[in-house]
């Protein structure tokens, strides 16, 4: 009974424990101010045996972004599955934005503060992940845009729009909304956006 026990509820690694650690202290902390002595603090270890480990701390924080646009990237299109129109996908992407945010908000901080402190080869592979993110709106904005009309070659532009609102929405502080809400009226703001498309004043 106990092993089965065992079995359901694994002991985290070395290597996982020092991926919490990290994520809490770079979140709360700031990159920046954290050093590996404070990780290895944190875990009862010296400084030098987190090198079994990880090559050094950027290639840590680079992991930890990267798992979690990853995931995210993953978990946007998990839940687009099995939309019917492009209003149903648009608001499932947003959706999923929201939920992704509401239980990984530390990932996410690294996402949004963190990035600047990649080097530029870690930053390019970040932003072919992001760039497949982008291209899952960019779908359902054309598709909106040819519906309603709206200024098709801005369909690029629009959809940094979006995304920006979205990532912006993950550092409000003081504004607690429920899951279902909040996916409501960030739809409605990115269908607001869209809408705007059709100003004569955006064409090039």
């Amino acid at each position: 009974m106990l092993a089965a026990n065992t079995q359901k509820h694994p002991v985290p690694s070395a290597r996982d424990r020092l991926l919490d650690v990290a994520l809490e202290l770079f979140a709360t902390r700031g990159y920046q101010a954290i050093g590996l002595r404070d990780l290895a603090g944190e875990l009862g270890l010296h400084a030098g045996s987190l090198y079994n480990h990880i090559e050094n701390k950027q290639s840590l924080l680079f992991e930890l972004i990267e798992g979690a646009v990853s995931d995210l990237l993953a978990g946007t299109k998990r839940r687009m599955r099995g939309a019917r129109t492009h209003r149903d996908r648009l608001q499932r992407f947003v959706h999923a934005f929201v939920v992704f945010n509401m239980a990984e908000k530390h990932r996410l901080m690294l996402v949004t503060r963190e990035f600047v402190n990649l080097s530029d080869e870690q930053q390019q592979e970040i932003n072919q992940l992001k760039s497949s993110y982008a291209t899952l709106l960019k779908a359902i904005v054309s598709a909106e845009c040819g519906e309603t009309g709206c200024i098709g070659d801005r369909t690029g532009l629009i959809t940094e729009a979006v995304i920006g609102m979205l990532y912006g929405q993950s550092l409000w502080q003081s504004i607690d909304v429920p899951e279902q809400q909040l996916t409501d009226a960030l739809t409605h703001f990115a269908l607001g956006i869209i809408a705007c498309s059709r100003d004569p004043a955006l064409k090039a």
